[in-house]
């Protein structure tokens, strides 16, 4: 069910899902926000390969795409709603496709298999939270 959470005896193991991706949300949020925060303490803002427009555009999308999975992952926790949660999983998937460009033109591998990994995990986050 998209708007409200089943609280059924019998849907235990989707209870269990639900919850496993209600975390995975919050964790994300998590560290999209201290990831940031340690960028924006180095300097971030000052890069000579990014303008301040573009930038600070680019973190009110981050800032938004954080706080919408912490939002969404806690009203799972609370069994109120999947809703918030699948809409800021489509946000992630958005940033985490888009993200690894600005690294791969600066020749850095790592973080583009970071992204990578976050794709698929956010792709089966929103499979089985849609199939229970």
């Amino acid at each position: 069910m998209l708007t409200a959470v089943s609280s059924r005896r019998g849907d235990a193991g989707g209870a269990r899902v639900r919850t496993v991706v209600a975390w995975y949300a919050v964790v994300v949020g998590l560290l999209m926000t201290g990831w940031w925060a340690i960028d924006l303490r180095a300097g971030a803002l000052d890069r000579p390969d990014r303008t301040r427009a573009e930038l600070g555009l680019h973190l009110v999308a981050e800032f938004l795409t954080a706080a919408a999975l912490l939002v969404g992952g806690v009203l799972v926790l609370v069994r109120a709603t999947t809703g918030v949660v699948l809409v800021a999983l489509g946000m992630l998937l958005y940033t985490v496709i888009q993200s690894p460009g600005y690294f791969l033109a600066r020749r850095e591998r790592e973080p583009a298999v970071m992204f990578a990994v976050l794709v698929v995990t956010t792709l089966v986050a929103i499979g089985v939270l849609l199939a229970t």
